[in-house]
């Protein structure tokens, strides 16, 4: 009687590592030469990198913006430029007080008399002190100016002094005649000597005369008259 072999039994196909080529057991996962992933899919993890960084620039840049206006809040404030006046600051003129030094006018020449020349009109105050003494009426009053009242002391304005008589006489009349006079500086106490003093009115505080002086301009001031 003849024996039947039996077949020896189908063995597993055996397995390789994709990546490197070694051999892998049937129930191997992993390559134990190179760590491949041979029968395990790993999970790709998260992308948390992209909205760290978005908040991360995010909070720098709140950070950046309150640093600044901490520095503007701290800082001084800047000054603000001021328009220029439009209008020019009068220099008021110096009076003409005891002891100090006598304002700079121009002197106008003393007339020369020449032959033939026509007299001067009655009214005119000479120049060389030969008239009347101009703390009388009659001095005072020529041409058509107000004459300061005898004995009387008051404030009033100073429109312009000078060693001129001629010429204090015509800044009198120019500036309008009314309460408009000149005096004679030696004739009242409170006055330089030596000038012929323009003036405007009698007035009873220096406030007064100092409002006065304000609405005539050119460098008009209040002044004391005290006769002597």
């Amino acid at each position: 009687m003849t024996e039947v072999a039996t077949p020896p039994p189908a063995t597993e196909q055996e397995r390789a590592c994709p990546r490197c080529g070694a051999s892998l057991a049937p129930d191997q996962e992993w390559c134990l030469s190179c760590g491949n992933a041979v029968g395990t899919e790993v999970a790709p993890t998260p992308r948390w990198r992209m909205p760290v960084a978005l908040v991360a620039t995010l909070l720098a840049l709140i950070a950046a913006a309150l640093v600044l206006a901490l520095v503007e809040l701290g800082g001084d404030p800047q000054p603000v430029a001021q328009p220029p006046s439009a209008e020019p600051t009068a220099t008021p003129a110096i009076p003409p007080e005891e002891g100090g030094a006598p304002p700079a006018e121009t002197v106008a020449p003393e007339p020369t008399a020449t032959p033939g020349e026509t007299p001067a009109p009655e009214g005119t105050l000479p120049d060389d002190g030969s008239g009347p003494d101009p703390g009388t009426a009659e001095a005072e009053g020529a041409g058509g100016l107000a004459t300061w009242p005898e004995g009387e002391s008051a404030w009033t304005v100073v429109i312009a002094s000078t060693s001129s008589r001629a010429e204090a006489q015509k800044k009198a009349e120019d500036a309008g005649g009314g309460d408009v006079g000149v005096l004679k500086s030696d004739d009242y106490s409170s006055l330089r000597k030596g000038y012929w003093v323009v003036f405007a009115g009698q007035h009873p505080s220096q406030d007064a005369a100092q409002t006065a002086a304000g609405d005539r301009g050119g460098g008009a001031y209040a002044r004391r008259v005290v006769p002597r």
